[in-house]
């Protein structure tokens, strides 16, 4: 028995009852006839529709329903690879297009930016310190066990010196550290430098008066 969270829309239960008997007589329709049609069947038009685009000989609708990412892989994704696509007003396109991958930035965006590369820093840090402690204690455990069944001299000359120190150098815990944690210390160095960047650019863009 299916547990119920709230209310439901009967119109999306109807469709999803009716199945694959949801089909639609061949005609045209605009946004009013689907919605009509969806009430005379008590069928969703919005899921209505999406399911018929896979078999509509032609769609209209604006460019962004091919140019805006956000909007085409929810419906144009669906068409067929053969699919013939003629643009109106093509002259638009470009402003489109401009308008879609474009995003909009403040400087409470970079700041806050900022602030979350400075804790993913100290995280990564963290994670570095507590590998490299968990390294030096196991090279000093690796180096008494070596003492103790005397394949060691627990007071070394001058060429054994380094391995019975007990530490190891900073240039051997850097290469230990894991490459996950490299990549990300790049990363984030990288995008504090993005970040910086777009500061600058949002400084010369706003003037000396920020607006």
């Amino acid at each position: 028995q299916q547990q119920s969270f709230g209310e439901s829309c009967r119109y999306f239960d109807g469709f999803r009852a009716a199945g694959e008997a949801t089909s639609m007589p061949s005609g045209v329709y605009d946004l009013e006839e689907l919605k009509k049609w969806g009430e005379s069947k008590n069928w969703c038009p919005y899921y209505l529709t999406r399911q018929a685009i896979n078999h509509a000989s032609v769609l209209v609708f604006n460019y962004q329903y091919m140019l805006d990412p956000k909007v085409a892989k929810m419906v144009s994704k669906e068409l067929e690879s053969e699919s013939i696509i003629v643009f109106d007003e093509a002259h638009n396109i470009d402003s489109v297009c401009i308008e879609a991958f474009s995003v909009t930035l403040q400087s409470r965006h970079l700041e806050q930016a900022t602030r979350s590369l400075g804790r993913l820093s100290g995280e990564i840090n963290r994670v570095k310190a507590s590998d490299g402690a968990r390294l030096q204690a196991e090279y000093r455990n690796l180096v008494s066990g070596l003492v103790d069944r005397g394949l060691l001299d627990s007071n070394p000359s001058e060429g054994a010196g380094e391995l019975a120190s007990n530490v190891l150098g900073p240039d051997v815990i850097n290469e230990a550290v894991p490459g996950n944690i490299r990549r990300a210390e790049h990363f984030v160095a990288f995008m504090k430098k993005v970040v910086e960047h777009l500061k600058a650019r949002l400084r010369t863009v706003a003037g000396p008066a920020g607006g």
